[in-house]
């Protein structure tokens, strides 16, 4: 199988193409653990498959390093659209692509730069998120539960560094109040357009960079008045910059920065 290597701010994939004769029940999950393994197999964060859709122009199926699948990844999404665009698929328009958590609209805007929109909150209606309190370790924390396509564990608090996210991410990433697991955010406000952000993924462990982490972050953050509205937000994570826009009433929600290519390979 052909395959191509991307990353979004660090944050690490895996590409294969239905049209060269990849499926989906070619990836088990034994398979799956074993390409993503950094020591002896090639190494990254998740493995993203491109099929036709008749939903979208396309449809991307997610794994997770572990070999559970995801419903969607912003960083993903960002890789997937420069991966259709080296590919030699028609990218110069705005695009439809279809994911476990809805279809999203994505543009190529040049120079390794792409923006997509991201699923909007589950708490869009209500306006606030559920906050739970939950115990990790040695530690309790507020944290805020938010879904944009995928569950999240918001906890604003001090700048938080890798250690400590490995240290009290894994218990809350799997606390029985998120029956699917979650995604942990540890988020440190510095302005009202910009924070830094540190993530415990589910299914992935640490990684540098997590695209619908800072969704929920920046959603979570417009909710309890951290942030603006209809500004862009700039989420800062160990592996880069990316940019969230919430509109008001979360009509809409995107999210902008990089992707790059690294290598391609048969395997």
């Amino acid at each position: 199988m052909k395959f191509s290597k991307y990353h979004g701010l660090g944050n690490d994939f895996l590409l294969f193409d239905s049209r060269e004769g990849c499926t989906s029940g070619q990836f088990t999950a034994e398979r799956v653990r074993f390409l993503c393994r950094r020591q002896t197999g090639i190494g990254a964060d998740g493995i993203l498959l491109r099929t036709d859709s008749d939903k979208a122009h396309h449809r991307m199926t997610l794994w997770n390093a572990d070999g559970s699948m995801a419903e969607i990844s912003g960083n993903g999404l960002r890789c997937f659209v420069l991966y259709l665009s080296d590919r030699g698929y028609d990218v110069s328009g705005e695009m439809t692509i279809e994911t476990g958590g809805g279809i999203q609209r994505a543009r190529y805007l040049g120079d390794h730069v792409v923006e997509t929109t991201m699923p909007a909150p589950d708490f869009a209606k209500t306006g606030a998120p559920q906050t739970l309190t939950l115990t990790s370790v040695d530690q309790s924390f507020d944290v805020l539960s938010v879904n944009v396509g995928n569950p999240h564990g918001v906890i604003f608090g001090p700048k938080r560094d890798i250690p400590f996210a490995e240290k009290y991410g894994p218990s809350l990433e799997k606390n029985p109040a998120f029956p699917h697991g979650a995604n942990i955010e540890f988020v440190n406000v510095m302005s009202r357009d910009s924070c830094n952000l540190v993530v415990w993924e589910r299914g992935a462990g640490i990684t540098l960079a997590c695209g619908s982490g800072s969704v929920a972050t920046a959603c979570a953050g417009c909710a309890v008045g951290h942030f603006d509205f209809e500004r862009p937000i700039a989420v800062h994570q160990p592996g880069g910059a990316l940019h969230i826009t919430v509109a008001k009433d979360f009509k809409e929600i995107r999210q902008r920065s990089i992707a790059e290519r690294v290598f391609e390979g048969v395997v």
